[in-house]
C-alpha cells in the first residue's frame, strides 16, 4: 500500500496556527506546539514550492489582516527563520 502524501499547506492552515500563537502569546506552552506545527508547514511548503511558496503563504496571511501584519510576519519569520533568506537562514540565491 502506498502512503498518501500530505496536502500542501494552505493559507487557512497557516493563518489558523498564527492566530493561535497570537491568542496564547509567544511564551505560553501551547504557543510552542503551534510554532512547531507552523515550522512543519513551512518545511512542507518549501519542499513543494521553495521560497515562492513560503512568500505566497506569508503574503496571504499578512493580507488577511493588515492591522496585524507586523505581528504575523514576525511570528512567521521566527518559525521559518532557517528557511528564509535572511540572517541565520539559508543563503540568498
Amino acid at each position: 500500500m502506498i502512503a498518501a502524501l500530505p496536502d500542501p499547506p494552505t493559507v487557512a492552515s497557516i493563518l489558523t496556527l498564527v492566530q493561535s500563537i497570537e491568542r496564547y502569546g509567544p511564551n505560553a506552552p501551547a504557543a510552542a506546539a503551534f510554532r512547531s506545527a507552523l515550522r512543519r508547514k513551512g518545511i512542507e511548503a518549501d519542499n513543494i514550492g521553495g521560497l515562492a511558496a513560503l512568500d505566497a503563504l506569508a503574503d496571504a496571511v499578512v493580507a488577511a489582516d493588515p492591522d496585524r501584519a507586523d505581528t504575523r510576519i514576525a511570528i512567521i519569520c521566527a518559525a521559518w527563520a532557517d528557511l528564509l533568506p535572511c540572517p541565520g537562514g539559508r543563503a540568498r540565491p
